[in-house]
């Protein structure tokens, strides 16, 4: 290595005084907890139904993980003289990453307890877009200690956030379509059968009842696991933003 790369090394390294590396390492252990957490539900949506209540479990303790960081990183605010960056920013840009895990887990939770034959398009489809976005949010996290330009991963989050509300309302129209044909089929059926009904014209009836309020049940317990999801990758561009507000103040 010859004197100027030697120099141009030396340059590029920013010491930290012993409380900065205590904060730096506890963000990095968050949001690596967080992208597990986020893997780990795309592994739910696609695995075996004997194999969901190990993986929801596995979710959960992810997100305990990340309370007990969080509870860390408070007493480590308690106890720092001189944070990093400002003791409330600091505050909050944790308390958002955990509402990450939260909503991960709370997915993971409503896909398990109303026993799901099997998942849909929509959940198979957002899980790796908040996975995808909290890599993006792991990428800044490990920048932050040399790198304040952070603008690529907050562009990378508000399009895959974008993408995401695209899918989920675009599944909640579909899951709704279904429901609206079911009635019309069984409006018809009604409208042919006669004064004197048969049992031949009253068996398409109950039919069509049947499947419509299938449909209408299937609905209102997807939105329940769609609107979680939703709330997973709204939080990321909540971390997104308290990572600028806390960033620009130390600039």
């Amino acid at each position: 290595m010859t004197i100027g790369d030697f120099l141009k090394r030396i340059r590029g390294l920013r010491l930290l005084p012993p409380r900065d590396r205590e904060f730096y390492d506890l963000f990095n252990e968050l949001t690596s907890t967080i992208v597990g957490s986020s893997e780990l539900l795309i592994q739910l949506f696609n695995c075996a139904e004997g194999d969901r209540a190990e993986i929801e479990v596995r979710i959960s303790n992810a997100l305990t993980r990340c309370g007990r960081i969080a509870e860390s990183t408070e007493q480590l605010l308690r106890s720092a003289q001189q944070p990093p960056f400002d003791r409330s920013e600091i505050s909050q840009f944790v308390a958002d990453l955990v509402r990450i895990a939260k909503y991960i887990g709370h997915s993971a939770n409503r896909y398990l307890v109303y026993d799901f034959p099997s998942s849909d398009k929509e959940m198979r489809e957002l899980a790796p877009i908040i996975n995808e976005a909290c890599l993006e949010i792991s990428k800044a996290v490990k920048a932050l200690e040399r790198n304040r330009n952070f603008e690529p991963f907050f562009r990378a989050v508000d399009q895959l956030e974008t993408k995401a509300d695209v899918i989920y309302h675009e599944g909640l129209r579909r899951r709704f379509q279904e429901i609206r044909e079911d009635r019309v089929r069984l409006e018809e059926e009604i409208r042919k059968m006669s004064n004197s009904p048969t049992a031949e014209l009253l068996l398409p009836i109950i039919k069509g009842n049947t499947e419509y309020t299938r449909h209408v049940a299937v609905f209102f317990i997807l939105r329940q696991v769609y609107s979680e999801l939703e709330r997973a990758i709204d939080a990321c561009s909540d971390v997104t933003a308290a990572l600028k507000r806390m960033v620009a103040r130390n600039v």
